[in-house]
């Protein structure tokens, strides 16, 4: 049995998926889940790996309704100007932004990478009922399909990269 932490060795093979897929520079990461607490924990976690290398690091959570994130947040961080509570980013930076629908129309083209957390009831649970808004925006968004990783963060002790085939 391996003595390593679970969330910290998926967090830091996202992390290396990331450098790979999304190059150098000012990066701007969504963390997308329906449990906003799970979504924020999580980047919590990634943020820290990401990190680990000495790389500057800025973390965010967005409410449900996040309409000025592009002009407040992610324009001015990408551009090295004042951003947030008034942080400015260096040349190699990356910018954690967690919170639920972030893979809306409106907001997919502000990440350079994206994670979406599922959670799944056990088998043999009945799959709760969602919300109205929640399931419009499983249907319209399609935040598996949208996303850059997935992981199955039923067990958030435990978390497991999803290679889905969406041929």
């Amino acid at each position: 049995m391996s003595s390593e932490n679970p969330v910290e060795t998926v967090q830091r093979s996202l992390r290396d998926l990331m450098r790979q897929n999304a190059g150098n520079g000012r990066l701007v990461v969504a963390i997308d889940a329906l449990d906003a607490a799970a979504a924020t924990a999580f980047a919590d976690g990634f943020a820290a790996a990401v990190g680990e290398d000495g790389t500057a690091v800025f973390r965010a959570t967005l409410a449900d309704d996040a309409g000025d994130v592009r002009e407040m947040l992610v324009a001015p961080f990408r551009a090295g100007e004042p951003f947030g509570n008034g942080d400015v980013a260096p040349d190699r930076a990356v910018l954690v932004v967690d919170g639920r629908f972030l893979h809306a129309a409106c907001l997919r083209g502000l990440w350079n990478w994206s994670v979406w957390l599922e959670a799944n009831p056990p088998f043999g649970a009945p799959r709760p009922e969602l919300p109205d808004a929640e399931k419009r925006y499983l249907r319209e968004a399609r935040p598996k399909a949208a996303a850059s990783v997935i992981v199955e963060n039923s067990d958030p002790a435990h978390p497991v990269q999803v290679f889905g085939d969406f041929c």
